[in-house]
């Protein structure tokens, strides 16, 4: 089971880099500065303490508090407190022993001692009376110890300031970022999610539908490999049922025409020997004539049968389209006249000859031009013509009959679908399949009231 989306996978490396940079410079510039500042503090401190040493007024403390807003205090060497400027301290804090571990006097004595010498400035972080100090050392004679308090409240309002000011800033900062990766996250994820939910109706059989594209990216391009696997899949699918068709009904067709025809080839030949009786009346001859071509209208239903059935072998030779097609339509201008329909073919001279079985394209040709007059029984017009068209030869049929619905034209080739009074529905299946022997193809394109246009593929 899925823990963890593409959008969190996205959006929380991301947050958590921003978290991690946006606290951690922070507290990083606040240091620096600190430090910084510090180092400041106490070089201009011990600027102070050297210029009070110079002037005589080192140990007037008074002085040295009003000029330098800081505070004295003088141990003794016994650590006791001799005097100090600062007051309103507790009784807690004003014992001499506390202070002395406050100050670390004694630490303080040993590094006087290591250091001697050195120039550099002793100094420590205390808190007195709640308020922070650094505090600088000086030996005096006799072992006592002068300590200067600077008050270092404004840098720690300073360094606090500072420190919410920038936090305040990453809080925003990181607010951003989640906000913007979230719309990145989702920019990229929802296209994906609709794709997974269309990959679902797939998976229930929903073939007829096609992936909206919202992007012009990978994601698109995978949306549009995936209309085309569906749209291939559908194609494979609907093939694969149409041969299940034929298969059932070249069965069926093969049993009904064996049982049929002969009994038919019976009722034929006892209705012609009846016929030839010198006692039959006029009215019984005019009824067996009536049979025989009912039985003659049979008889070309179940030939039709036995064609569909019956397995095919190409007779594939190379040879022109044109002079086949112009045959099946010279036998056909007679009914053509007669049904008032006017012929225009279009045939291009820059076909070349090709393979395939003439007997079967004249077939098939035949059941397209036959449906296009049924389709105009008023009359009309019949347009023939032929293309090249990169590696095929195309063949279109045109009428201007009454046209096919919509619902329809997606059964015309499957087998007994049919509309007419006297059709069996196997015209076009067997166009269909001549054409796919041929590794060719048809389409058929209609507008109700306009007329129908029959597209064929040739490969050559």
């Amino acid at each position: 089971m899925r823990r963890y989306s593409i959008q969190t996978k996205i959006v929380l490396p991301f947050l958590l880099l921003f978290v991690f940079v946006s606290i951690l410079v922070p507290l990083i510039t606040v240091e620096l500065f600190v430090w910084k500042y510090n180092q400041q503090f106490i070089r201009e401190t011990q600027e102070w303490l050297n210029v009070t040493e110079d002037t005589g007024y080192f140990l007037d403390t008074v002085k040295v508090k009003q000029a330098y807003s800081v505070e004295i205090m003088i141990f003794g060497s016994d650590y006791t407190l001799n005097s100090t400027t600062l007051t309103g301290l507790s009784d807690d804090e004003q014992n001499y022993e506390y202070l002395a571990n406050l100050f670390r006097l004694k630490h303080i004595k040993q590094i006087s001692e290591d250091q001697a010498g050195n120039t550099s400035p002793i100094t420590q972080d205390i808190t007195l009376g709640g308020v922070p100090y650094k505090v600088f050392y000086r030996i005096l004679p006799q072992g006592r110890y002068y300590c200067l308090l600077r008050p270092m409240d404004e840098i720690a309002d300073a360094k606090r300031t500072l420190t919410w000011s920038m936090l305040g800033i990453a809080v925003f900062v990181i607010a951003l970022v989640a906000f913007i990766s979230h719309r990145i996250g989702k920019n990229l994820t929802d296209p994906i999610k609709d794709l997974v939910g269309f990959t679902e109706q797939v998976a229930d059989g929903n073939l007829d539908n096609a992936c909206e594209i919202k992007t012009q990216d990978e994601i698109a391009d995978l949306t549009v490999a995936f209309n085309q696997m569906t749209q291939d899949l559908k194609q494979s699918r609907d093939k694969l049922i149409q041969a299940e068709r034929l298969a059932t009904a070249g069965k069926m067709s093969a049993s009904f025409a064996h049982e049929i025809r002969n009994p038919l080839s019976s009722m034929r030949m006892l209705s012609q020997m009846l016929i030839k009786k010198p006692d039959v009346t006029p009215e019984q001859q005019q009824s067996l004539e009536y049979i025989l071509e009912e039985i003659e209208r049979i008889d070309n239903i179940v030939k039709g049968l036995m064609d569909f059935a019956r397995p095919s072998t190409l007779n594939l030779q190379e040879q022109p389209l044109v002079p086949v097609l112009k045959s099946v339509l010279a036998l056909m201008d007679a009914n053509l006249e007669h049904h008032q329909i006017n012929l225009v073919s279009d045939f291009s001279l820059e076909l070349t000859d090709f393979q395939f079985d003439a007997d079967k394209i004249k077939q098939a040709f035949m059941n397209v031009v036959l449906n296009g007059m049924e389709a105009m029984p008023e009359g009309g017009t019949l347009t023939v013509s032929t293309f090249k068209q990169e590696n095929t030869v195309c063949l279109k049929v045109m009428d201007t009959g009454i046209g096919i619905s919509e619902k329809d034209i997606e059964h015309l080739f499957e087998p007994f679908f049919t509309r007419k009074d006297k059709g069996t529905g196997l015209g076009l299946a067997n166009v269909k399949r001549i054409l796919e022997e041929h590794d060719g193809n048809i389409e058929i394109d209609s507008t109700l009231g306009e007329g129908t246009t029959v597209t064929m593929w040739l490969p050559c």
